[in-house]
C-alpha cells in the first residue's frame, strides 16, 4: 500500500444538527453557498478534497503553509458572509489541521494523520483554526497570524495527547498583519521614486532568523523612509507578498510603486550573506544588485552600505545630516539588535497572551543591559512595560507611567531622532491630556518617518481627539496610499471621523470593514448605529463591547481623552441612550 506525507485540513459545521432540526431545507440552501466558497478557496491554495459528508470537508495539501493561508481566508469569508445575518441562519465552520503519514488506497487516504486532523477541528474554538505543533513548527513565522498554545490535547479515539495551538486571526493592536486578498484602495498613479521594500527571505538552515529577516527588512523601510525623495510603501503592505507569486509588475500595479527592493539572508555560522536587488516594477529589469558577505558584528557596516547605494540609486543626492542621522541611531552591539528584534516578535503578539508581554518587556529590558546607549531598546521598554500592566495591574506601582515616561525620555535622550521614540512619548501625553505635547511628539514621528502608515494612524487619532476630524480624514487617506491594504486601524479612525462629522451611514460602512472589531471600535459602531437608526443592532454591539471590555459605558467615555469635554459628554449620551 503507498503510504506518503501530507498536510490534512478537515472542517465543519459548529451546531450542524440543531439547525437542520429547525430548518433542513433553509440550511442545506446556506450549507450549498458556503462550500463553494470552502471548495474554491482549497482550489484556489491547491488543495484537493477527498472526504465530504454532511457537513464535513476533509481535504488534502501539499504545504502546511498553504493549508493554514486557505483555513485563515475561509474563516475570513464566513465571517463576512456571517454579517447582518440573523443568528439563527448563521453557519459557523471549524477547522483542524494536521500533517503526517498517510495510506493512499484508489481516490482516498487514511490513517492517524486524517484522524488527528478531524479531532483537532472539534477542538477549535468556534470560527477558529487548531492545528498541531508538527504544523505549528512549520509554518510558525512564514505566515502572519498569531497562536495561542491550547496545551497537550486529549483527543477522542487518539491514544496519546497531541500539543496543538490555536491560530489567532489579526488581533487588534498588531501592526503587521498578513492579507491574503488584494489591496482596498486603487493607486491610480506611482510617484517618482515610489519604492517598496519586500520581505527578506531566509536562506538559512536556521528557521529561527526568520526573525532577523521582518526586523532587518523592517529597518530598511524605516530608514529609507527618513528620505524625503523618497515614497516608501508601508511595510503592512509590502510584506504581504511573503507568500504570493506575483510578479514585479503586478505588485507595483497594486502597490501603485515604481521600484521593488527585495532580498534574501543566508546565515551559516557565523557568517551571513545578504543579496539585495532592485527592480522596476514597470519593466521588471534589476537596475541593481550586490552581495553583501559579512559576519553578524559587521552587519550594520552592511546596512549602511545597502541604504547608501539604495538612496543614490534612486534618489541621487541625499543630505551629508540624513545619512549621519541614520548611522548614529544604530546600536553598538549586534547582541543588543539582536535581543531587540526577538522582542519585537513578542511584543506584536501581546494581545494573545500575558507570557507574550513578560517575555517582550524581558528581551528589551536584555538589550539594555548590554547596551545601556540602544534608543530603540529604551523606546520599546516604554511601550512594552504599558502592555504589562495592562495584563497585570494589581502587580505594578500606581507611579509606573513615570518608568514608561522615564523610558521614552531615555530613548530620545539618546537619539532625539528616533521615531519610534517620538511615537511612545505622544501617546504617553496623549493619555495624560497634554495635548500639547502630544502633538509636539507625534508630528516629528511622522516628520521622521514620512511614508509609515501607522505614524499617519496615530496622528489622525490625535486629531479626532483635538475635535479636528476633517483634518484627521486627510491623513487616513495618505495612511491609505501608504498601505493600500488597510488595517483595522484605519477604519477604526475612518469610522470615528465619519462618526463625529454626522456621516453616520459612512461611519457604520467604515466600521464593517474592521475583521477584528477592537473594544473602541465597538462602542463607536454601537453609538454611529444608534444616530443611524438601527436600534435592535446598536444594543447588540453595545452588549458586545462592554462585555468584551467590561467597562461600563461612563468607564469607556471616561478613559476617552478628548480636548473638548464636551464631546465625550455627547458621546456618553448617545451610548447610555441605548438600552441595554
Amino acid at each position: 500500500m503507498e503510504r506518503k506525507l501530507s498536510t490534512i485540513f478537515a472542517s465543519d459545521v459548529v451546531g450542524f444538527s440543531k439547525m437542520m432540526g429547525n430548518n433542513e431545507e433553509q440550511t442545506l440552501e446556506i450549507l450549498g453557498e458556503r462550500r463553494e466558497v470552502i471548495d474554491n478557496a482549497i482550489a484556489e491554495y491547491k488543495g484537493i478534497i477527498f472526504g465530504s459528508a454532511g457537513d464535513s470537508v476533509i481535504a488534502e495539501f501539499g504545504s502546511p503553509v498553504k493549508a493554514t493561508e486557505c483555513a485563515v481566508q475561509i474563516q475570513d469569508k464566513m465571517k463576512t458572509l456571517n454579517e447582518n445575518v440573523p443568528v439563527d441562519q448563521q453557519m459557523i465552520f471549524r477547522v483542524g489541521i494536521n500533517i503526517g503519514d498517510v495510506m493512499v488506497t484508489q481516490d482516498n487516504l487514511f490513517g492517524d494523520a486524517v484522524n488527528v486532523a478531524a479531532r483537532l477541528e472539534s477542538a477549535a474554538h468556534p470560527a477558529g483554526i487548531c492545528v498541531s505543533k508538527s504544523v505549528f513548527d512549520m509554518i510558525n513565522q512564514k505566515i502572519q497570524v498569531s497562536f495561542e498554545d491550547a496545551g497537550a490535547l486529549d483527543l477522542k479515539n487518539i491514544s496519546e495527547p497531541v500539543q496543538a495551538y490555536y491560530v489567532i486571526q489579526n488581533k487588534s493592536g498588531t501592526r503587521y498583519v498578513f492579507h491574503t486578498d488584494a489591496p482596498k484602495i486603487k493607486v491610480e498613479k506611482a510617484e517618482p521614486g515610489s519604492l517598496a521594500v519586500m520581505l527578506f527571505k531566509n536562506l538559512s538552515n536556521d528557521e529561527e532568523q526568520a526573525y532577523f529577516c521582518e526586523g532587518f527588512s523592517e529597518d530598511l523601510v524605516s530608514a529609507l523612509s527618513r528620505f524625503r525623495k523618497l515614497f516608501v510603501v508601508s511595510s503592512n503592505a509590502s510584506f504581504a507578498y511573503r507568500e504570493k507569486t506575483k510578479s514585479p509588475k503586478e505588485i507595483g500595479k497594486e502597490l501603485g510603486i515604481r521600484y521593488i527592493l527585495e532580498g534574501s539572508v543566508r546565515k551559516l555560522g557565523p557568517k551571513m550573506r545578504i543579496v539585495a536587488s532592485l527592480i522596476s516594477a514597470e519593466k521588471e529589469n534589476t537596475i541593481w544588485s550586490n552581495n553583501f558577505d559579512t559576519s553578524m558584528d559587521e552587519i550594520f557596516d552592511v546596512h549602511d552600505e545597502l541604504v547608501e547605494t539604495i538612496v543614490a540609486t534612486i534618489a541621487g543626492k541625499v543630505e551629508a545630516d540624513e545619512m549621519k542621522q541614520l548611522a548614529d541611531s544604530r546600536p553598538e552591539d549586534m547582541t543588543a539588535y539582536d535581543l531587540v528584534l526577538k522582542g519585537l516578535e513578542h511584543h506584536r503578539r501581546t494581545g494573545i497572551t500575558c507570557e507574550n508581554a513578560e517575555k517582550a518587556l524581558e528581551y528589551f529590558e536584555k538589550a539594555i543591559e548590554i547596551n545601556p546607549n540602544y534608543a530603540r531598546a529604551h523606546a520599546w521598554r516604554a511601550c512594552s512595560l504599558a502592555n504589562n500592566v495592562g495584563w497585570k495591574p494589581d502587580e505594578y506601582p500606581e507611579n509606573w507611567i513615570d518608568d514608561c515616561t522615564a523610558s521614552a525620555k531615555k530613548a530620545l535622550e539618546i537619539d532625539p531622532d528616533d521615531a519610534e521614540g517620538h511615537r511612545i512619548m505622544g501617546a504617553i501625553y496623549l493619555g495624560s491630556e497634554d495635548f500639547e505635547l502630544a502633538q509636539h511628539h507625534l508630528e516629528r514621528a511622522l516628520e521622521l518617518c514620512p511614508s509609515d502608515s501607522y505614524m499617519m494612524v496615530k496622528n489622525a487619532s490625535l486629531q479626532i481627539f483635538l475635535g479636528d476630524p476633517e483634518k484627521a480624514l486627510v491623513v487616513l487617506k495618505r495612511a491609505m496610499r501608504a498601505n493600500p491594504f488597510c488595517s483595522d486601524d484605519l477604519f477604526e479612525d475612518e469610522g470615528m471621523c465619519h462618526f463625529w462629522l454626522s456621516d453616520f451611514e459612512a461611519a457604520v460602512q467604515s466600521f464593517r470593514k474592521i475583521k477584528t472589531p477592537t473594544v473602541n471600535s465597538l462602542f463607536y459602531f454601537a453609538a454611529a448605529l444608534q444616530k443611524k437608526g438601527d436600534p435592535e443592532k446598536s444594543i447588540e454591539t453595545l452588549k458586545k463591547a462592554v462585555k468584551v471590555s467590561d467597562k461600563s459605558v461612563e468607564q469607556f467615555v471616561e478613559s476617552e481623552h478628548y480636548k473638548d469635554q464636551k464631546l465625550k459628554q455627547e458621546l456618553q449620551e448617545i451610548l447610555e441612550s441605548i438600552p441595554i
